[in-house]
């Protein structure tokens, strides 16, 4: 082979690298041909395009289904509202937890959210009681194991309590000359 062909073939002459790019581009499609898979879901950012949800619960160790009851017999209609929307455990219902440790974190969890919707409904009493199982759920051990029938149910009982409300405001000392509804107090808000 002249030195010139050498050079510019990369010590391949011109006519034996193209059946030998050929091959490899046959390899190729076939090793990409017998490993692909049929499409699934599509996500991006966090947000579903298509697909289901079920390839998210395949990847779950020790899927554990559960229900929830909300019980608040003493909370008005708007309350109760809030108090579903502040629940993780309710609006996750339908995925799995992993395992029995899962629901346990995602249940005392829940329970700060609950709280701090009462707190910001100016329900400073309210109280909220989480069993699982028929279990309060401070009387359960951290290794707790739900082996009964799934899905495990979780009663989510609910004190709201009064309703705190502002009553006489009288301002005194250096802010005796301001008004308190330049500060947003006012009585019964």
């Amino acid at each position: 082979m002249p030195a010139h062909e050498k050079q510019m073939s990369g010590g391949i002459a011109p006519g034996r690298g193209l059946p030998r790019a050929l091959l490899l581009a046959a390899l190729c499609s076939v090793a990409f041909i017998a490993e692909s898979r049929p499409a699934t879901a599509f996500e991006i950012f966090g947000i579903k395009l298509w697909g289901s949800s079920s390839d998210e619960d395949a990847d779950i160790v020790d899927p554990l289904r559960y229900s929830v009851t909300i019980e608040a017999p003493d909370a008005d209609k708007d309350l109760v509202k809030k108090l579903e929307n502040a629940s993780t455990l309710k609006a996750d219902e339908e995925r799995p937890v992993s395992g029995s440790l899962g629901l346990l974190a995602k249940a005392r969890a829940d329970r700060e959210q609950l709280v701090a919707a009462l707190y910001a409904d100016a329900r400073y009493e309210g109280v909220v009681t989480v069993t699982i199982e028929g279990k309060p759920l401070d009387d359960l051990p951290p290794d707790a194991e739900f082996k009964g029938p799934q899905p495990i149910p979780v009663v989510i009982s609910i004190a709201a309590g009064a309703k705190f409300t502002l009553g006489n405001i009288r301002l005194e000392g250096d802010a005796a000359g301001l008004t308190s509804a330049d500060f947003g107090l006012i009585a019964g808000g």
